[in-house]
């Protein structure tokens, strides 16, 4: 399976292993503050095992998925990042540990993110959703060149979609390599 790195990143397929560290990180109520319907709501161990084991599977179904995010000087997994499917569409999601806020984490996964589906996958476009509220995360998909398209309502949730075509993606040159999992 397709791994990415950018200059401080690596994201990599979800494990099994990972479980627990991604139940301290979706455990978190400050980090979950505007996912879910119950926004702010911490995830049960269930709850995570499901995210872990939907993460692993959509690669298989739909050709993409979410990455166990990894901070490369600590080998540690500090968030995810990648893709989920909106009715086919690729819709791009970022969770960090909030040790990794205010570093510029989140948008350069997801610009690492954004050049391997505009890349590798050849998708045509790419949307995000997010509460309208949430400023910081408006913040990193207007960083990355997103277009604000309007609020909308999301499985009862009122947010804002955000939208970028492959032809007003510039990828950064000099933070991002694709390599495959055997590396």
């Amino acid at each position: 399976m397709p791994e990415v790195e950018t200059s401080r990143l690596r994201l990599r397929m979800f494990e099994p292993g990972d479980l627990d560290t991604l139940c301290l990180i979706l455990g978190d109520p400050r980090v979950v503050r505007y996912i879910g319907i119950e926004a702010g709501k911490p995830f049960t161990r269930a709850e995570c095992e499901d995210t872990l084991n939907r993460a692993i599977a959509a690669w298989t179904k739909y050709g993409f998925g979410r990455w166990a995010m990894i901070d490369k000087s600590t080998g540690e997994l500090i968030g995810l990042c990648g893709f989920r499917s909106r009715e086919g569409t690729p819709e791009l999601l970022y969770i960090l540990a909030e040790n990794a806020w205010k570093k510029g984490l989140a948008t350069e996964a997801a610009a690492g993110c954004l050049r391997f589906a505009f890349e590798e996958l050849e998708v045509s476009h790419i949307i995000a959703f997010t509460r309208s509220e949430n400023v910081v995360s408006r913040r990193v998909l207007e960083k990355l060149g997103m277009s604000y398209e309007g609020e909308v309502q999301e499985a009862g949730v009122d947010g804002v979609m955000y939208t970028i075509a492959r032809e007003q993606f510039t990828p950064d040159e000099s933070a991002f390599y694709r390599c495959d999992s055997s590396s």
